[in-house]
């Protein structure tokens, strides 16, 4: 007896625990000065957290095929496997280039915007964080193939 609700706090936790694994590898700096794995560190503790906490309220009401399940969960899971996607091509290919594609493939894939709007939000939202991390707070970020 499947639960949607607790296939769902699963893919969280485990999208945290994952994410946790990464972020233990990144330098995490001081309390006053953070460095690049304390935000991905926190995130995916509250992924963790959330996820548990899904798992372990929701309760067994309906019986569902895993096939009803699986269409229910495609989102997650496409989420899911595009930051996986994001986190390996982070080093190769760079933040900027990396922060695009991801964004892009959430825009379009994802949420389904119209080609040229997702690709004009995801060049705008790569960009954006990546000046905001990058220059403004002097994050040390992947420069990739872009070498900016």
């Amino acid at each position: 007896m499947v639960n949607s609700k607790r296939a769902g706090g699963l893919v969280f936790l485990v999208a945290g625990v994952y994410g946790l694994i990464l972020s233990l590898y990144l330098p995490m700096g001081k309390w006053n000065e953070p460095g690049a794995g304390a935000f991905p560190l926190i995130v995916s503790i509250l992924l963790c957290l959330s996820g548990l906490f899904i798992f372990v309220r929701a309760r067994v009401r309906d019986v569902a095929a895993w096939r009803d399940i699986l269409k229910r969960q495609w989102i997650p899971f496409q989420i899911v496997l595009f930051t996986a996607g994001f986190i390996v091509g982070l080093e190769r290919l760079g933040y900027l280039l990396t922060a695009c594609l991801y964004a892009f493939a959430l825009l379009f894939l994802v949420s389904r915007y119209r080609f040229w709007v997702a690709l004009g939000l995801a060049v705008l939202i790569g960009a954006g964080s990546w000046l905001v991390f990058g220059k403004l707070f002097a994050t040390p970020l992947p420069q990739g193939v872009l070498s900016l």
